[in-house]
């Protein structure tokens, strides 16, 4: 029986072609749940007119896509970050902080999700390249640089330690106890 999905069904077609499967297939699985209707004379026309407006459709998010694509290649980005004197850093960059990087070096918003960093995390101090997948086979890269964060060092060569003052204006001044008072108590 030849049927015009309406979904798209894994191992079977997507929505909009019109396969052939077997009679039980289609009467018992995919016509009761709506994932497919009959290939009638009407319901073909109707399946060739969705299926020209699904390569509209795709065709005008390849486009958006190849331009995002063409604003994002080729940059090149600074984040910095703590790190140790032997290069690899306290924490991490992920996508997210890449993006805002991007956002605040180029003016361009991009979305975490689109961003590729290699093995998720960008962990040791240097130049790597990022990927940007903005549709299926639409991508740009951009290089990365990842610096260490300057930290203010004492004469000694060792980082500054707090003293405390410093630790006084750092914490919130905690509330004076209250004496708890009871009637009746008795004093010795």
């Amino acid at each position: 029986m030849e049927v015009i999905l309406t979904r798209t069904v894994e191992k079977l077609g997507g929505r909009g072609e019109i396969v052939y499967v077997a009679d039980g297939y289609a009467r018992n699985w995919l016509l009761p749940k709506g994932w497919a209707i009959a290939a009638t004379r009407g319901a073909r026309k109707q399946a060739e007119a969705l299926q020209r407006s699904e390569q509209r459709k795709e065709q005008v998010r390849r486009d958006a896509a190849t331009v995002e694509r063409d604003r994002v290649h080729g940059r090149n980005v600074t984040v910095r970050a703590r790190a140790t004197e032997a290069g690899r850093l306290y924490g991490s960059v992920t996508a997210r902080d890449i993006c805002m990087a991007l956002h605040e070096t180029h003016g361009l918003t991009v979305e975490p999700a689109q961003c590729q960093v290699p093995n998720e995390h960008l962990r040791e101090v240097g130049t790597h390249t990022v990927s940007f997948v903005f549709y299926d086979d639409i991508a740009a890269e951009i290089q990365v640089t990842v610096k260490a964060l300057e930290v203010e060092a004492a004469p000694s060569g060792r980082p500054a330690e707090l003293d405390e003052d410093d630790l006084d204006e750092l914490t919130p001044a905690a509330p004076a106890p209250q004496p708890i008072i009871t009637e009746g108590a008795i004093e010795d």
